[in-house]
Formats: structure tokens, sequence, C-alpha cells
């Protein structure tokens, strides 16, 4: 791909504090996989999109089970991290899929936020659903906060210059996003939508501490200083997808900076258009 500025900041991302990630978060695997747990059968098909090199997600004991795991991702340097720490009969069980699940269209923002062209006013965001399209259980691995944040990083834009196109763009992205998951989900499968809400950091400060979040979420989380247009909680309610489950946990990202995390469980399409 010519130019990805997506891509290249994702891989520079996944690529970060490697020798701690894959131990610092075992708590986020252990969640996802009590929510997952009850959903996941013998002979289920799984994709993990925006799988990364699924340090936050039990991977080991999802192909255990699992029939067969799709990994979708444009970074398959990240993937093919994941899949080393696997058995061979788990990584027969394994593809991966290389794919911009923007469609190009977060590349498009970024050119443009570069000076390359105007500012776009619509995106020929994709439609399709991802993969097969008929999967039993289909997670979106916090991604979503990641269509654009990174490039623009990457650009050296200025945070109030981050925030503008944040502001006009996340939501059409993000949306779209969603309801590609919703689509990829078989019968009476389900959509896990995981996506880090909030950021406690030296440059983050935040109103209300993270285990008063987690503690009450529903009462604190409106003081939260969020970026709601990037929620896929936020987007399921926009396109009346049948919300299942929330559930919410802590997410020690780096060694100085940590998220609340919500995943919101969501059975398959949406009740409105």
């Amino acid at each position: 791909m010519t130019d990805a500025i997506a891509q290249s900041a994702n891989a520079r991302n996944n690529a970060q504090w490697q020798d701690l990630r894959l131990t610092r978060w075992a708590a986020v695997r252990d969640a996802v996989w009590e929510r997952i747990d009850p959903l996941l059968h013998p002979g289920s098909r799984v994709a993990i999109v925006g799988a990364g090199s699924c340090d936050d997600i039990p991977l080991v004991r999802i192909a255990a089970r699992a029939e067969h795991v799709d990994l979708v991702d444009f970074d398959t340097t990240s993937t093919e991290r994941a899949i080393a720490r696997l058995d061979d009969t788990a990584r027969s069980r394994i593809r991966i899929l290389e794919e911009d699940v923007t469609g190009g269209c977060a590349d498009t923002v970024l050119r443009a936020a570069r000076g390359d062209s105007a500012m776009p006013n619509a995106l020929p965001l994709p439609v399709a659903a991802i993969g097969t399209g008929d999967y039993d259980l289909i997670v979106g691995d916090m991604l979503y906060s990641q269509l654009l944040h990174p490039g623009l990083i990457a650009l050296q834009l200025t945070s109030g210059e981050q925030r503008a196109v944040m502001r006009r763009y996340d939501s059409p992205l993000t949306t779209a996003l969603v309801q590609r998951l919703q689509a990829s989900v078989h019968g009476l499968g389900h959509a896990l939508h995981i996506h880090d809400v909030a950021c406690w950091s030296a440059t983050h400060p935040q109103p209300v501490e993270l285990a008063d979040v987690l503690e009450d979420p529903t009462s604190t989380w409106p003081q939260l200083a969020r970026h709601d247009n990037c929620d896929p909680h936020l987007a399921l309610e926009r396109i009346g997808a049948p919300v299942l489950a929330t559930d919410w946990w802590e997410w020690p990202f780096e060694p100085k900076k940590r998220f609340v995390v919500r995943a919101t469980l969501a059975g398959a399409g949406a009740r409105t258009a």
C-alpha cells in the first residue's frame, strides 16, 4: 500500500513495549475470556478485527476451542508474532487476513490533513462484511480509537488540529466499522466491541479515579475526558443494534499510562437503518 500513513503508525505502536505487554496484559486477556467463554462453542468460527499481536486477546484459549479463527489487521507483522506463540494444532486453525478495515478512507483523511488535498466532504466508506461474514463471534479489539489518532500523531499535528480532524471524521469511520462487524455475524452469533474509553497518564488527567469508574461506571462515565466519536457503544446505539451486556476493566497499557475499557456485547445486525 503506497504511503500508508495509518498502517505505518499503527505498526510502530504495535511494536512498542513487546517485552512487557504479554505479561502485563494477562488480566485483560482473562477479562475478555470471561465474557466470551460462554459464547464460544467447539466448532465456532471467530474473527478478531484489529488483532495486532493479540497481547490483550486470549488467542491460545480461543484457538483451542474454535474451529477457525481469522486475525484481521493491516499490520501482519504483529499478527505473525501472535501466531508464533501457538502450537502447530492451534496454528492450523488460524488465518491472517490483511485488510485496512476503513477501505483506505483513514489514509484519505490523513493525507488531506497533511495538506496533500482538501479535506473530503464525504468518504466512500466500505459496507461489505468482513472476511467470510459468517462468524459465530467477531471481536473488534480496541481499534476504534486507532483509526486516525496514531496517523495524526505521526504527522506531528498539534493537539488542536488532531481533535478537529477526529471530531469531523471519527464518527462516520467508527459507525461504518461497527456496521461491518455487526453484518459479519452469522445467525445467533455475537459481536464484542472492545474500546479504550479514557486514559490516565501525565498528559491525560481525569477528574475521577480509574478505580471509581470500575466501581460505578454508570455515574462516573459522564465525568471522564472522552472522545465519543470513536466509541463503538455509542455507534451501536445510533444504528439500533441489540446491546446485550457491557463489561468494564482496567487496561494497564504502559508503566505510566492506564485506560479504562468498556466491552460491549451485541447480537447480530441492527434494528434500524
